[in-house]
């Protein structure tokens, strides 16, 4: 039996791209490169998940006396600075940085877990194999890697990470407070949160945070502290926590944060990609990540200035005045922050912001001199050029994203925000203000039109997160400063709708991963829905959001609403469908409270206008069951790939990369040819409306019916009508038939029906069933040890989980299982120096099936789960009903 191996997503989202790292060849250290003599360390393939070990130092006492995990923390050099930086990087820009250490997820969100294991399963195709002697697929490259520190209780009873005494203080503020304890007791490999029992079931309610009544404007702006907090917020939140079961646990996981952060040197220029690639983008979240953290532990220690001394060598070393790690010696066009990759200097920026603003009354007036001049110099000066194209410097160089809804906007026109609005009042050369007024009205017409009318993100799932939580900070940093966020919550009605779509996309075994995912998510996460979920009045995407694993973050203690109480399941639909033209698709599911249940993700949309971050996967698809994913989704290729991003037209670079290309997908593969992108898809869903009852135990009724079906025709340059997909849930959801109606035309030679999965797949003698094997750890929890330089003791049982797959119709056809590698064309040619073009997705095996066409054909595969209670009903086989004729009844 494989050994186990940690899904990619353990909190629900990708905490870096969707690029597996069981692909990527061991990490190998490039010459020394900083001038303190570190080394650096790359993994071939872009955005190197960071999955380190790792556990925590320190001595700090946080509020109400809870001490933090007492373990003993160990960093792994960084490097990429210093006199070679810029040749190493030059020969490995394909390797970004494997930055081993700390990962930037240290308990960020209630400790539910942290599993950190070295040996991931490919984006959204999740399990680990069990062995077969039938696989076709072959074996992990990382069976040898797995990789844990876990700390916290084994009894799977309890937060992984959260010791008794903080579980106590939890519990005792809640009955200060008069609100809901914690609703978990555990977590699943995925993040997903394990309910109580006894968990409050009451619906959805708040009572809303009233504002404190300052009314500003854009030039008159509150004094210090005014960047999405004040300072009556710092002088009342001790008091809240002592109050409040979530805030309690946050709180002491933030403390462990700044204490582990507090034992790293300061985060060091990593160049990855060259600065037109990703630049110094992680690097900057990290520092943002880091001061945020270390202000945050500077008030609530009652101002103990070792946290103040640490984020001024952090923010000293960001502005580049430290010799051992040296930041900006080498950036682009004379520009520290590196502005030809405009996200690496906004994200500077904000976290110059904080430190500025949060700690203002903390520093001396030379130090408040020292970060304004780096705000101004390093970033509001080139946000001056960008929003002037004509200028001499070049702002049409960098400045493309002004027009764009998709994160781009948000997080660079946020990052300039932050910084003017925290410098306004001392600027006197106009600056500041010009960017205030430039970004305002430039978010409203852009950024927050990111969010589609169904709710839908307009690039993908995953950066759902780098959008919205730059959007969340420019809102709350415009009330906090002006009294007003300037209209920019107004200036799209359907903004609210958003928490639903990230809801709905967050399956049983992650996130429906389709499309890009982006790279390290530092400084994003969902906590924008706690803010949200106030301006909007829908309290259950923050009952959804606090008890997840990124929800400990200083900026959700302002953000989140104590008063916020009862279940987010209580009534909610268990199917939602989102119709926009550029977002069709539908996720089903049978429960909100239990994770082994079933759930499907499905998507048939226009495959343009997504910030050239989709696939050409029209009907792609994603199945969940028995606590593991089945059918899931590569994710992103190489960023650094020659002109991977430079075109969404049917003959563009990128479509001909195996992870973008149709092949690389869920879907119909006609005549061994791409998808056009300029498709359009028609939709119809039906559901029999089911909600789940306030009960975490709840169990759909059997005749609760979900269907998705899709004329997908114009994705294959067909006439409407010829071939459609469908997807449905069957046997009160415990099953799952994916269906192709295939009509006559001369126009099709060849068909071939292909799912990825991580699964082991052994095929029946007649090659009609399918039997897929993943292995899943029972009591995660259980996971343990801290072995720096080898395998974490693996004290976790396993089980054997087991899907059957059933070819229904045609009769004659036939399943064949191999390695997903290409069916048609060749990877692009022409690399820059050290790039690859497809990588080896080791591991995953295409389940196909393969037909000839120019007759009327209909592909019906039945996936039934083999639950432990199996019955006479879930060995039935379904009415084959044509998808024409689809309904809710159709298949009883």
């Amino acid at each position: 039996m494989a050994q186990y191996q940690r899904p990619q997503d353990m909190y629900a989202h990708s905490n870096a791209s969707q690029f597996d790292e069981r692909y990527t060849a061991p990490a190998q250290p490039l010459p020394q490169g900083g001038s303190s003599g570190q080394q650096a360390y790359y993994s071939q393939g872009p955005y190197k998940h960071e999955q380190d070990q790792y556990s925590y130092a320190g001595s700090e006492t946080p509020y109400g006396g809870i001490p933090p995990q007492g373990n003993t923390y160990r960093d792994y050099p960084q490097g990429g600075a210093g006199p070679n930086a810029a040749q190493n990087a030059a020969q490995k820009y394909s390797y970004a940085p494997q930055k081993k250490g700390v990962s930037k997820w240290i308990k960020i969100g209630i400790p539910l877990l942290l599993l950190v294991i070295a040996g991931a399963v490919v984006g959204g195709v999740l399990g680990s194999r069990a062995a077969s002697s039938s696989s076709k697929g072959g074996s992990s490259a990382n069976d040898s890697e797995t990789k844990s520190t876990w700390t916290g209780s084994s009894s799977g009873d309890k937060p992984a990470t959260a010791d008794g005494s903080t579980l106590s203080a939890a519990s005792q503020a809640a009955q200060r407070g008069g609100v809901d304890d914690l609703t978990y007791q555990g977590t699943d490999l995925y993040g997903n949160p394990s309910f109580k029992a006894a968990a409050t079931t009451g619906s959805p309610t708040s009572s809303g945070m009233p504002g404190d009544g300052f009314a500003g404007s854009t030039s008159q702006l509150r004094s210090h502290p005014r960047i999405m907090t004040t300072a009556g917020q710092w002088s009342s939140l001790a008091d809240k926590i002592s109050k409040d079961a979530y805030l309690t646990v946050w709180n002491a996981s933030i403390f462990e944060n700044a204490t582990a952060y507090f034992n790293l040197p300061p985060t060091a220029y990593d160049i990855d990609g060259g600065f037109t690639g990703s630049g110094v983008l992680d690097p900057a979240r990290e520092v943002q990540l880091r001061i945020k953290t270390f202000a945050y532990a500077y008030h609530m220690s009652g101002n103990n200035t070792r946290w103040r001394d640490r984020a001024w060598s952090e923010l000293q070393t960001a502005a580049g005045n430290n010799s051992q790690v040296r930041w900006g010696a080498d950036g682009d066009g004379g520009s520290p922050w590196n502005v030809n990759h405009f996200l690496d200097l906004a994200e500077a920026t904000a976290a110059f912001a904080i430190g500025y603003d949060w700690l203002y009354d903390a520093w001396s007036q030379e130090q408040r001199d020292s970060l304004v001049q780096a705000i101004v110099q390093n970033g509001l000066t080139y946000g001056t050029y960008a929003y002037n194209p004509t200028d001499a410097n070049g702002g049409n160089n960098y400045a493309w994203w002004r027009t764009t809804n998709g994160n781009w906007n948000c997080v660079c026109n946020s990052g300039l925000l932050l910084g003017a609005l925290a410098i306004r009042d001392v600027d006197t050369s106009g600056t500041a203000q010009s960017i205030i007024d430039s970004v305002i009205p430039n978010m409203r017409d852009n950024c927050m039109q990111g969010v589609l009318s169904d709710g839908t993100w307009s690039e993908t799932a995953n950066y759902w997160y780098f959008g919205t939580s730059a959007a969340a900070r420019a809102v709350s940093a415009l009330i906090t400063a002006t009294g007003s966020d300037q209209g920019l919550m107004a200036a799209n009605p359907n903004f609210g709708k958003t928490g639903d779509f990230h809801m709905a996309v967050s399956g049983n075994a992650g996130m429906f991963f389709y499309g890009d995912n982006g790279p390290n998510k530092y400084s994003a996460s969902a906590n924008g829905m706690f803010l949200f979920a106030n301006l909007t009045s829908q309290p259950e995407h923050a009952l959804f959001q606090r008890d997840r694993a990124d929800a400990a973050d200083p900026l959700s203690m302002f953000w989140y609403d104590p008063s916020s109480k009862g279940a987010f399941w209580n009534g909610r639909a268990l199917d939602q469908y989102f119709d926009n033209e550029l977002s069709g698709w539908a996720a089903m599911r049978s429960s909100w409270t239990d994770f082994t249940g079933t759930y499907v993700g499905i998507k048939s949309n226009n495959l343009t206008g997504h910030q050239t971050h989709g696939d050409l996967d029209v009907g792609t698809f994603v199945i969940d069951a028995l606590g593991t994913r089945w059918a899931g989704e590569l994710g992103n290729g190489n960023y650094l790939s020659r002109e991977y991003f430079a075109s969404e037209l049917p003959a563009a670079t990128r479509w001909q990369y195996y992870r973008q290309s149709s092949q690389g997908q869920n879907v119909i593969v006609l005549n061994n040819q791409n998808m056009n992108p300029n498709c359009a898809p028609v939709n119809r869903f039906e559901t029999t409306g089911a909600t789940q009852s306030s009960s975490v135990s709840y169990t759909p009724g059997t005749g609760d019916v979900a269907y998705f079906v899709s004329d997908t025709s114009s994705a294959y340059n067909l006439t409407a009508g010829t071939i459609s997909r469908g997807i449905r849930m069957l046997n009160g959801r415990r099953q799952v038939l994916v269906q192709d109606d295939i009509g006559q035309s001369g126009d099709i030679s060849q068909i071939q029906w292909r799912v990825h999965t991580n699964a082991s797949v052994a095929l029946s003698s007649d090659r009609r069933t399918a039997t897929l094997t993943l292995n899943k750890a029972v009591n995660p929890n259980a996971y343990g040890g801290n072995n720096f330089g080898g395998p974490a003791t693996l004290t976790a049982n396993f089980e054997t989980k087991t899907m059957i797959v059933k070819l229904l119709s045609p009769a004659s056809a036939t399943f064949a299982a191999g390695p997903a590698t290409r069916i048609f064309g060749t990877e692009p040619g022409n690399q820059p120096a050290g790039q690859e073009a497809d990588q080896d997705n080791v591991g995953v095996t295409v389940l196909s099936v393969s037909l000839n066409g120019g007759s009327v054909q209909s592909i019906q595969v039945l996936w039934q789960p083999q639950w432990s209670n199996l019955g006479s009903a879930d060995n039935a086989t379904p009415n084959s009903v044509p998808l024409s004729q689809w309904s809710l009844t159709s298949h009883n």
